[in-house]
């Protein structure tokens, strides 16, 4: 799924090297396969791979809510655009 969806090599590494690869691309192509367009799955694979980094790691045992709200906090800290954190929230969950 990433190699359909990023422009550049170095950006198809860094999604396939990040924490949870398979998982990310198999939630996008259902995504894609339920109708998302192109711009959608870009975007949705920026959140998610910024999610994957941002994880705990217990992680794969699932998260709570206040482990998802301090995620967004890291991700707000460092991107400050009105609707990053909501964003984040919204495909993370």
């Amino acid at each position: 799924m990433f190699e359909s969806l990023l422009r550049t090599q170095a950006a198809y590494h860094r999604h396939c090297d990040a924490p949870f690869a398979a998982e990310r691309a198999r939630y996008l192509q259902h995504c894609a396969d339920h109708g998302a367009t192109l711009a959608t799955l870009r975007m949705k694979s920026t959140e998610l791979l910024w999610a994957a980094r941002l994880l705990p790691p217990n992680a794969s045992q699932g998260l709570g809510m206040e482990q998802l709200l301090e995620m967004v906090r890291q991700r707000t800290s460092i991107h400050t655009g009105s609707t990053t954190g909501r964003r984040l929230t919204d495909i993370a969950r």
